[in-house]
């Protein structure tokens, strides 16, 4: 009897020992391909990581792009990438690459607009010399604009702000010049601080804006500037360049100021 019972208890040990192992080795083989997986999915897909790469690029740094590879693939794919040598420096030297070429066109298409601004400037004191205007008409330079200054004793008779026939030849060459520029321009009139007021021009802020406009328009009718480069504006007698203080300091502040931009 003993001996038959210890063969049992022997044989059911064995038969458990047996289900455990099993269970165990089904456990390890689940871990195994877990494992597999997870280094499958980590695998670098070079020829994908390219292609984000340059989308990236074009999204944020070139411009007129629409990140065309982003939109197309939107949702589609949802790729984990990790290069541990060089998937940060592949996406700076692009971008770094990117920026330089940019920055190399900026200061060359800089540079050819100095130059142009640089020669109008040379044509127009040219202009203004052989027409015996350098005491009515000043080139006066600043860093980002060019302003062509005006004495209003040229260009218009007291309180009126019709274009005196003998200055629109004046107005016309310069103008031609000014023609060969693509960049902004502002016509600026301005009084002195002798009041006016007539049913036309009720006060200084009307004469001067009025005076602006019609150069405004003389350069559009005459000269062939686009209008959407051209902008009036009346500032009365509120920027003087000069005290009001005699007759000679008011004559100077009465002036037409053609500002034009160095920016295109």
């Amino acid at each position: 009897m003993a001996t038959g019972r210890r063969k049992r208890d022997q044989n059911s040990s064995s038969e458990g020992s047996s289900d455990w192992m099993t269970t165990y080795s089904d456990m390890v083989t689940l871990l195994l391909t877990f494992f597999v997986m997870l280094f499958s999915m980590a695998t670098i897909d070079k020829h994908k990581f390219e292609q984000i790469a340059i989308s990236i690029k074009n999204a944020f740094v070139r411009q007129g792009s629409g990140g065309e590879m982003f939109e197309s693939n939107r949702g589609k794919q949802f790729i984990n990438i990790y290069d541990e040598l060089n998937s940060v420096d592949q996406i700076v030297s692009l971008v770094n690459d990117d920026l330089v070429e940019n920055n190399a066109e900026l200061a060359d298409k800089n540079d050819n607009a100095v130059q142009r601004i640089e020669d109008i400037k040379k044509e127009l004191e040219k202009a203004i010399v052989e027409m015996g205007l350098g005491e009515y008409v000043k080139i006066i330079e600043r860093k980002e604009f060019l302003v062509l200054r005006f004495n209003s004793v040229i260009l218009f008779d007291l309180s009126s702000a019709d274009i005196r026939d003998s200055a629109k030849g004046v107005l016309k060459k310069l103008g031609n010049i000014l023609n060969r520029l693509d960049n902004e321009i502002i016509i600026q009139g301005h009084t002195d601080n002798l009041p006016i007021n007539t049913p036309q021009f009720p006060s200084n802020w009307e004469l001067s804006t009025r005076r602006a406009t019609n150069v405004v328009h003389f350069f559009i009718d005459n000269c062939g500037i686009e209008p959407s480069r051209l902008t009036a504006t009346g500032n009365g007698e509120f920027k003087p360049v000069k005290p009001n203080d005699t007759p000679e300091n008011r004559q100077q502040n009465r002036r037409i100021d053609i500002v034009i931009s160095k920016l295109e």
